[in-house]
């Protein structure tokens, strides 16, 4: 399974859960400068909804038209560089 996170338009975002090249879970938000405070939140939610563990992903992916050096953009690669050294250390 992967974590694809979606900028849809300038203040909607949305975080899908997919396996196979089909959508498990989705949520869906509205952003508003807040991601730093919510995107490991999400994460969490569709992990423990779909009772999966951190292990089961095995990447993140980010779809935007925005540039990538766009501060949402950023702040979801950062989080999705860290779940990947978590999935490194996991005891």
């Amino acid at each position: 399974m992967e974590f694809i996170f979606k900028i849809i338009s300038d203040d909607r975002v949305g975080l899908f859960l997919v396996a196979d090249g089909n959508i498990v879970d989705k949520v869906g938000w509205k952003e508003n400068n807040n991601l730093s405070q919510k995107l490991l939140l999400k994460i969490d939610q569709i992990l423990r909804k779909n009772k999966i563990g951190l292990d089961k992903i095995s990447g993140c992916e980010i779809i935007s038209k925005v540039p990538k050096n766009w501060t949402s953009c950023r702040i979801a690669k950062s989080t999705f560089d860290s779940l990947g050294i978590a999935r490194k250390f996991q005891l």
